[in-house]
């Protein structure tokens, strides 16, 4: 059996485009305990052959905010239209018009979220992949007088 690497996927799948992935991210802002319900219940349906997305979860609506910015949105929206891989952060930031500073301190801050994934070619240059077909944004907001805490805004 293979050793996982550090994200703990076995070593045939330490490149992401290796990896299976669904066609769709979910991206929640949820508390601690529902993520780790909902992920519970992902790994039956996963168990019982049922497709699941990818989710990616916030602690509260402003940390979603902060990290899916209007530039880091439209970053996204780029990568699927460009079959889920830009040749190189230089080229992502020639496409979108911006400077390549910015652009790198955005791919590596969704990477680091789990939102994408940068990769290693052989001459070293750092790709922005992201292998899902579609983005699908869940956020819950409820009233004051539940019982249940409201997301921050």
């Amino acid at each position: 059996m293979s050793e996982p690497d550090h994200d703990g996927w076995p070593d045939k799948y330490s490149d992401p485009r290796e990896r299976p992935h669904p066609d769709v991210l979910r991206i929640t802002v949820e508390s601690f305990d529902e993520a780790f319900e909902d992920t519970r219940d992902a790994i039956g349906a996963i168990a019982d052959g049922e497709p699941r997305p990818a989710v990616v979860s916030f602690a509260t609506v402003g940390e979603l905010r902060k990290i899916l910015t209007d530039r880091r949105i439209e970053l996204l929206q780029v990568l699927m239209d460009t079959d889920s891989a830009a040749e190189s952060i230089s080229a992502l930031a020639e496409t979108l018009d911006r400077d390549y500073k910015t652009v790198h301190d955005d791919v590596t801050l969704l990477a680091e979220y789990g939102v994408m994934f940068l990769v290693e070619d052989d001459d070293r240059a750092k790709r922005p992949y992201l292998p899902y077909g579609r983005i699908r944004l869940d956020v819950e907001l409820n009233g004051s007088n539940t019982d249940e805490e409201p997301a921050a805004a």
